[in-house]
């Protein structure tokens, strides 16, 4: 059932190539890999820096809504209004 060829995978895919043409290659291969995970990164990084933007700024908004409820005299109700003292 053998057939009369031998198939075999070469070991060196560059055998004339010199250490800097592979050392290149792999550099820039690198540096390939890099830029997209460097773009996730920065991309995580500002998606991160807006989600804490908006909650702080949704509690600072609440925090000088009752603060303003207080000074004008009123309280905040269970709906969150205000609603003044009679």
């Amino acid at each position: 059932m053998h057939s009369g060829r031998h198939f075999s995978l070469p070991i060196d895919p560059w055998p004339q190539a010199s250490l800097a043409e592979r050392t290149a290659v792999g550099v820039v291969l690198t540096l390939l890999l890099l830029l997209p995970a460097c773009a996730v990164g920065a991309t995580l990084f500002v998606i991160s820096m807006v989600a804490t933007y908006i909650a702080w700024s949704y509690e600072s908004g609440v925090c000088l809504r009752e603060v303003i409820g207080r000074r004008a005299g009123g309280f905040v109700g269970r709906h969150r209004r205000i609603v003044r003292k009679i």
